[in-house]
């Protein structure tokens, strides 16, 4: 249940971390075409931490540190240095989507109910990896991009 507390603490930071960077981009240039794409994916993004809630039912939610320094780092970059490097932090996550094998040990130890948002982030976040992929980053924002999702990616290798 330890992974499980981890994911879905991520998950429950999605909507505001989105939220923040939303309201911090310009109306226009590049930021509006960004915080466009940040809504979209807001709306898919939608109610998702209700929906795994539900899933895990009367089951304790542990507090896990780890997701909480996790979001704490894409919280103070969006904040403090720009809402881009959120891409980041969503290509380390949706690119290393959740295993099959893993929703389905969760299915048969808790039942199809348990995992269905585990199983909706699975099956999803390819597509959404893709279409972060696809948006085109300003050159003098991309490393800052590209640090963001190697730091993200190194910090969930030591959980």
């Amino acid at each position: 249940m330890d992974h499980l507390a981890l994911l879905y603490q991520i998950i429950i930071a999605s909507e505001p971390l989105l939220g923040e960077a939303i309201f911090l981009l310009k109306d226009e240039g590049w930021e509006k075409d960004l915080k466009t794409f940040y809504e979209k994916h807001l709306e898919d993004e939608k109610n998702h931490a209700v929906w795994l809630k539900e899933d895990l039912g009367d089951h304790p939610v542990n507090l896990h540190y780890g997701a909480a320094q996790l979001a704490g780092m894409a919280y103070y970059l969006v904040r403090h240095v720009h809402p881009v490097s959120l891409m980041g932090y969503m290509m380390a996550l949706e690119g290393n989507p959740i295993p099959m094998e893993y929703v389905e040990s969760i299915e048969n130890e808790f039942g199809v109910k348990a995992a269905r948002t585990l199983r909706h982030h699975a099956e999803e976040d390819p597509h959404h990896f893709a279409e972060l992929k696809a948006f085109p980053i300003p050159e003098e924002w991309a490393p800052l991009v590209e640090n963001t999702r190697l730091q993200t990616l190194q910090f969930i290798r030591g959980l």
